[in-house]
């Protein structure tokens, strides 16, 4: 009884909240289960190096947010291709989380889901062993978020994870 006086100013708190709007809530949560679908399948093609399959499931104006140490330019759609071909030549990317969960972003400005997807994760880095050279791996963590354009394509990616420090520990191993 000691504290009922804030019962009635946490009623009308909660009375003074506006509903949330459960058709806008609805659209993105369908906008973000289809978006997922093409996360999970950009996910595998990369884990594939399927080039071609990775490369669908962007726009052609996609562009990578600069989270690279020294980097503030964003990396375009070509830039990554390039990084990816050349890595994939060197490196193998293992992925090691087996239960990936995908998880709803929201639009910065108003804080709502709008069908972007986020995603924390782990890789292994690998690089193979040769005949004079035993195989070498360190897992990296990521945070990766994917926003779409309307045709259901990415066209910006945020990723943290600091591969560059794992290629030089492979290297230097």
């Amino acid at each position: 009884m000691k504290y009922s006086f804030l019962l009635l100013p946490a009623i009308l708190m909660l009375a003074c909240t506006p509903p949330t709007d459960g058709r806008n809530m609805g659209e993105a949560n369908a906008l973000f289960a289809k978006n997922s679908e093409t996360v999970m399948e950009l996910i595998r093609d990369f884990d594939n190096e399927n080039i071609e399959g990775v490369l669908s499931h962007f726009a052609d104006s996609a562009l990578w947010r600069p989270t690279t140490f020294g980097k503030t330019d964003p990396a375009t759609l070509d830039d990554k291709m390039n990084g990816w071909k050349s890595a994939w030549e060197i490196y193998d990317f293992d992925l090691a989380t087996t239960d990936l969960r995908l998880l709803p972003g929201v639009n910065m400005d108003q804080n709502e889901p709008d069908g972007s997807v986020r995603v924390y994760f782990d890789w292994n880095l690998v690089l193979p062993a040769t005949d004079t050279t035993e195989r070498k791996s360190v897992m990296v963590s990521y945070y990766e978020s994917w926003d779409f354009n309307a045709d259901g394509k990415i066209w910006m990616t945020q990723i943290y994870g600091d591969e560059t420090a794992a290629m030089v520990a492979l290297n230097d191993m």
